[in-house]
């Protein structure tokens, strides 16, 4: 089939990527006296061997130097109840958010969230730039899992992504 290119418009690519589901997790990041994290749902894995994944920010955003200069983040993998954890991390204030959040540091420096349904804490393996936004690819250093339902997110709102078997 012969494609024809035709541009396409901003409104036009977002209302086609809004029927994408996908999971949903808070990147956090850390450097010095630095903390931050925020929702996102741009994450994937790229490679089991070695254990890599990616996650892409906005270079305009707050925690893109602090991930820059630390060489270090961690992706939190959130539960189907943990919308108000996701909704949080939204907004505000970068230290506020962690507020009554219980979390350690990983061996990148970042928070790992408790209880989170998966976490990788990965070390910066490389930064690629493309349009407004950075891949950034992360070697994990560590992982974790419970069991439970993955939250989600489909055409601007949460969603129940639970399988039953």
């Amino acid at each position: 089939m012969d494609w024809e290119s035709v541009p396409v418009s901003i409104d036009a690519f977002k209302a086609a990527m809004r029927r994408f589901a996908t999971g949903v997790t808070i990147v956090t990041t850390r450097n010095g006296d630095a903390i931050h994290g925020f929702t996102v749902n741009a994450f994937a894995s790229v490679t089991a061997d070695p254990p890599t994944v990616l996650v892409c920010v906005n270079r305009t955003a707050r925690a893109h130097p602090i991930i820059t200069e630390s060489g270090g983040f961690c992706v939190n993998i959130l539960a189907l109840e943990q919308q108000a954890l996701a909704e949080k991390f939204q907004g505000g204030e970068p230290h506020e958010r962690f507020r009554d959040v219980v979390h350690r540091a990983g061996p990148s420096g970042s928070p790992i969230l408790d209880n989170v349904l998966a976490y990788v804490d990965c070390n910066v393996d490389e930064e690629l730039n493309s349009g407004t936004h950075t891949i950034f690819i992360g070697r994990v250093l560590e992982a974790g899992e419970r069991s439970g339902a993955p939250l989600g997110y489909y055409d601007r709102a949460y969603r129940n992504f639970a399988i039953e078997a």
